[in-house]
């Protein structure tokens, strides 16, 4: 409907369109605009310090008291080369912790189905009943699920390569190349 004009054509008295700061489409981040060329033609400064602006810094989440013994090794794995991308904040507490469980739980119902199938072939894949019916057995549907929760939370910081595609590193050290460089050695354990 152009301008004030309702329904049919007719114009509407009294109703101005112009909208508010809420109305309309939203401003792209600026790291959208360096991905797209800068459409915005702020300038490649410009936008690097926009983009920075809008980062929160890493911090290190509180480690939760309640993580399995798997999960906490978990989380002491991955947190270290976390901070050093840039890719945790404190606010991720729980994403986390879903992340730490998930694998912890994957780990555990792997072992369950392993030792199951030394006991006998295939018994911790596949569940044969007595009238000889076979379906996936509660372990290896419980590893599927731990697999799908651990994928899940995990691409939130990067731990599939199709989720580090769209993640960035914070800025490395001028001269990483002649030095040891942890924020280089971090992004090529996950980027490599």
């Amino acid at each position: 409907m152009p301008g004030n004009m309702g329904r049919g054509g007719y114009r509407l008295k009294g109703v101005s369109m112009a909208g508010n700061a809420n109305s309309g489409r939203r401003p792209d981040p600026a790291f959208v605009h360096q991905l797209r060329g800068d459409p915005s033609k702020l300038g490649k400064d410009a936008l690097a310090k926009k983009t920075e602006e809008q980062q929160i810094a890493a911090s290190e989440p509180p480690k939760p008291a309640w993580l399995s013994d798997r999960a906490s090794k978990e989380w002491d794995r991955v947190v270290p080369d976390l901070l050093l991308l840039g890719w945790v904040h404190r606010l991720d507490r729980v994403a986390l912790a879903t992340y730490c469980e998930a694998v912890a739980d994957y780990e555990k119902f792997r072992e369950r189905i392993a030792m199951e199938n030394q006991r006998q072939e295939d018994a911790g894949d596949v569940q044969t009943f007595a009238t000889g019916a076979k379906q996936l057995s509660i372990w290896r549907q419980l590893a599927n699920d731990a697999e799908k929760r651990a994928n899940a939370a995990g691409a939130g910081f990067g731990f599939t390569p199709l989720a580090r595609r769209t993640m960035k590193t914070v800025a490395t050290a001028p001269q990483g190349t002649l030095f040891p460089n942890e924020h280089e050695e971090a992004a090529a354990r996950y980027f490599n």
